[in-house]
């Protein structure tokens, strides 16, 4: 492939890019390819590849997010790979000063609980919840809702909330701010984070081979670094 097309567009939601940006750094230097990047909200940056119809790759946390752009014809069909899973768990922030203890506690009456409505953790506070029996409990306390990864860890760092649903990788993602509590096993729930290939890309080959990439065991090891997942079958 000539130099001048040795390039790539790498879109990504906010949450999975850390991993993801330590393993490009590794890839531009061992295959002297320039990846271009563009770190945003899921719903943001699909809209924007739709409008502009450009782009080569495509990342998010939740295999939903990537269904709904195929079903837009965004990403080719056949060419996603999971680069892991991450787990559900309580996040708090340092120091828990609510005390949260266990998915019992967020059903005290004087418990702030953020959840997202959009991204990868939509839906995860309703799945959690029901498979405890403790739906209605939950959700009279919950006083915050955020539409991304991002904007609900927001609402731990200004203080609005008490405890927010999340992903134990917030932890790699963001040591210095929150806390983990974990969830037992019987209501933990799991999502994959995924990358594929945009449909407008000019560079499939490329693109392939950068996935192909992302989930050697070289790279695995990167997002397992920073809490990520990996089931070995």
């Amino acid at each position: 492939m000539p130099i001048e097309k040795r390039k790539l567009k790498v879109y990504s939601a906010g949450a999975v890019a850390p991993p993801l940006r330590d393993a490009t750094a590794i890839f531009e230097k061992e295959s002297k390819v320039k990846c271009e990047w563009r770190i945003g909200k899921p719903e943001d940056l699909l809209n924007e590849i739709a409008k502009f119809k450009k782009g080569d790759v495509f990342s998010s946390g939740a295999e939903y997010i990537l269904d709904d752009a195929e079903d837009r014809g965004l990403i080719i069909k056949g060419s996603r790979k999971s680069l892991g899973y991450r787990r559900s768990v309580i996040i708090v922030p340092i120091g828990n000063p609510a005390k949260i203890a266990s998915l019992k506690d967020l059903c005290r009456k004087d418990v702030r609980i953020g959840i997202a409505v959009e991204g990868c953790l939509k839906g995860v506070w309703d799945d959690i919840a029901s498979k405890a029996g403790l739906t209605d409990q939950i959700r009279r306390n919950i006083t915050h809702h955020a539409d991304a990864c991002g904007s609900l860890m927001s609402l731990i760092h200004s203080d609005k909330v008490d405890a927010i649903f999340g992903w134990n990788a917030f932890q790699g993602v963001w040591p210095d701010t929150c806390e983990i509590v974990e969830l037992a096993q019987s209501v933990q729930v799991f999502r994959s984070t995924v990358a594929g290939i945009i449909s407008y890309s000019k560079n499939v080959k490329l693109s392939e081979e950068f996935i192909d990439f992302l989930t050697s065991p070289a790279i695995r090891k990167i997002y397992a670094n920073y809490g990520w997942i990996h089931v070995h079958k």
